[in-house]
């Protein structure tokens, strides 16, 4: 790769924009990520000529759609074209929708902005503010592939400079260089469907017993973007697919590598029996939520309990061996030991169990170990309520 160091006025950038010569969504970026605030702090700076951190393009071959793709920088020029959006006569982004499909996004377009003169929007602007706009310069490290770089490289500098904003995480990488996978292809189509809207792409949620379920967590709860929420989704998913495929344990780390170490080796595919058996698993999770108080509970709301229970499910066959009415009546009654709802006896069967579990919880750790004693005291706790 050869790299060249040089700068790009907005109005360059804006040109580039509006003519769709910069791909924001190549297949290793993320969703939306950044809040309102965020953008608003990254606008004031830019407003009152302070220097933000380089954008990193990378050219096309010749003959592509795009001359170039983002590597690094996706959220600030997202923070600009929110900003201008076509608010103006004179200049703007008259089509700033086809870089935003969904209204949480879109109702941001024009947002004030905190200056020392107060609030102020790119519409109010006077013309020698937007003369001063126009020239402001945005550091630029231009990226030419040589004949033998891959996308994988792409991937790895792109891990390397992304230094600035929310981090990139594993899924991240493992949704790019494994996108060949037929197994994660697999998991993915359970829960979601990918659209190209615009410049945008765009998750479609899909209403499955899995997304009826897995969104009832907290931690995929809290995500703002609903391509977040659907990543999170999925590589929960994931995990649970490999449980059910191997009837082992395994780190998430070590899960998400093996995706990317082999990619001349993808996975098998997922057999129609695997996604029987996991959406009887979640067919009844639903019925259990309907039926008690179970979804209330952190054994529904916890990431780490939650993967205790589903595992103690699959692999103590505990939907063949108890009766579904009672095992839902039993799952909830220990959320609500858990929860201190309901305190059991000290000479009760249940209560050793429930107490190692409780311990072996406390640290919500992915190591082998401790996952396994989790569904082996969980299973012995369900025996024995």
């Amino acid at each position: 790769m050869v790299y060249r160091n040089s700068e790009l006025r907005l109005d360059q950038i804006i040109t580039y924009l509006n003519e769709e010569k910069i791909n924001l969504s190549p297949v290793f970026q993320r969703g939306h990520v950044w809040g309102l605030p965020v953008r608003q702090k990254l606008v004031k700076n830019v407003l009152q000529g302070k220097p933000i951190p380089a954008i990193f393009l990378y050219k096309e071959p010749s003959g592509s759609k795009y001359s170039y793709n983002i590597l690094d920088g996706k959220q600030r020029l997202e923070s600009l074209i929110l900003f201008m959006g076509n608010e103006r006569g004179d200049w703007g982004i008259p089509q700033w929708k086809r870089y935003f499909f969904a209204e949480r996004q879109r109702k941001d377009v024009g947002f004030c902005v905190e200056t020392p003169d107060g609030k102020t929007t790119f519409s109010a602007l006077d013309d020698p503010a937007i003369r001063e706009l126009r020239e402001y310069s945005i550091p630029t490290i231009e990226i030419t592939l040589s004949d033998e770089s891959t996308l994988d490289d792409m991937i790895s500098l792109f891990v390397d400079i992304n230094q600035y904003g929310v981090k990139v995480n594993r899924f991240d990488i493992v949704k790019a260089m494994g996108r060949n996978d037929p197994l994660l292809m697999d998991v993915f189509d359970l829960i979601a469907e990918q659209q190209k809207r615009g410049e945008d792409i765009f998750y479609r949620t899909k209403r499955t017993p899995f997304t009826n379920i897995l969104r009832g967590m907290k931690v995929i709860q809290k995500l703002a973007d609903q391509k977040s929420q659907v990543d999170r989704m999925w590589e929960r998913l994931l995990e649970l697919v490999m449980f059910r495929r191997t009837r082992k344990h395994r780190k998430p780390v070590e899960i998400l590598k093996s995706f990317i170490s082999k990619p001349d080796h993808p996975s098998p595919r997922l057999a129609a029996e695997e996604v029987k058996g996991l959406r009887r698993v979640f067919i009844f999770l639903g019925h259990a939520y309907k039926a008690t108080a179970l979804q209330t509970t952190r054994l529904a709301t916890d990431q780490t309990h939650f993967y205790s229970m589903a595992t103690a499910i699959i692999g103590g066959d505990l939907l063949d061996r108890v009766d579904l009415d009672v095992l839902a009546a039993k799952l909830s009654r220990l959320g609500n030991i858990l929860e201190e709802r309901e305190v059991l006896p000290a000479a009760h069967a249940a209560t050793e169990p429930i107490k190692k579990y409780r311990s072996v919880a406390a640290k919500q750790t992915t190591d082998v170990s401790r996952r396994e004693e989790r569904q082996k005291q969980f299973i012995a706790a369900i025996e024995a309520l």
